[in-house]
């Protein structure tokens, strides 16, 4: 209820005898995003479920089709299920817990997008690889320099995130106004000052979330990914943080970040529906 773009309209409720056996969580853009704008025409699935016991009787049909006309009233023509900006739920259907929402969309319309992964990382004991450790000596003997952001960097990180990853740059933002940036953000200069990756975690506030993270386009292959990422698992350790997980990625991601010991936790369906 505290997102800015909640819209009670949009949250809809199936109920009997004052007992809830449903709901759905429509949402559209009422507050001009600074990357996206106002995507005029899309809208969001956020959420939806029906109570168990009441489940293959007709209600979470009817909530979909209800919020459905209420979307395409306010000019929605693509329906997302899931990701919604940086305020997703989950960013799909799990399809294993929820093998039957995967069937009740697909049976309604909805395409598969493709699919996304959540990911985690026990850090019991953790000890940087010998050889990221060999990685790092040699990025710093060309000049490269990793370090805890300070507010002297905060130019350098501004222009990157800007250029580069446009993105996130409202999280990072948020994070150094908050005062947190010190502890939970660390970056990549070269020899001229100019940030050439970024690694952040407790974005949400939450210590052991792990992300965003990105290194600039022309630098990436040569191992300030695989360092920035070792540099934060190490941070998180030595501040007694011995979990990490994040909720969304997919494609090549998931093999680079399995090899640095990553492992899947929740697969995601994504569905879309063109509702014009």
């Amino acid at each position: 209820m505290c997102d800015e773009n909640f819209d009670p309209s949009l949250y809809l409720l199936a109920e009997e005898n004052g007992i809830i056996l449903g709901f759905v969580y429509g949402i559209k853009r009422k507050v001009y995003d600074e990357i996206k704008g106002m995507e005029s025409e899309q809208g969001w699935i956020a959420a939806m479920g029906v109570h168990p016991s009441r489940r293959g009787q007709g209600i979470g049909s009817a909530l979909l089709d209800a919020v459905e006309k209420l979307l395409k009233e306010k000019g929605t023509a693509r329906l997302d299920v899931g990701p919604y900006g940086s305020a997703y739920i989950c960013p799909g259907i799990d399809k294993e817990c929820y093998s039957t929402g995967v069937t009740f969309f697909s049976n309604r319309g909805y395409t598969d997008s493709g699919e996304s992964c959540s990911m985690q990382m026990d850090l019991w004991g953790f000890k940087v690889p010998p050889k990221y450790a060999e990685k790092k000596k040699n990025l710093e003997a060309q000049g490269f320099i990793f370090k805890p952001f300070a507010k002297e960097d905060t130019l350098a990180l501004v222009r990157f995130m800007e250029k580069y990853f446009p993105y996130w740059l409202p999280a990072v933002r948020s994070s150094i106004l908050l005062g947190r940036a010190e502890e939970t953000l660390i970056i990549a200069l070269e020899k001229n000052g100019e940030a050439a990756g970024f690694v952040m975690r407790a974005m949400d506030g939450t210590d052991e979330r792990f992300g965003p993270f990105g290194v600039r386009p022309e630098l990436q292959g040569i191992g300030l990914g695989s360092v920035l990422f070792f540099e934060m698992m190490e941070n998180m350790f030595r501040k007694r943080i011995f979990h990490t997980y994040f909720m969304w990625t997919s494609g090549r991601n998931l093999e680079i970040y399995g090899s640095w010991g990553m492992k899947i936790f929740r697969r995601f369906t994504m569905f879309h529906k063109i509702i014009t």
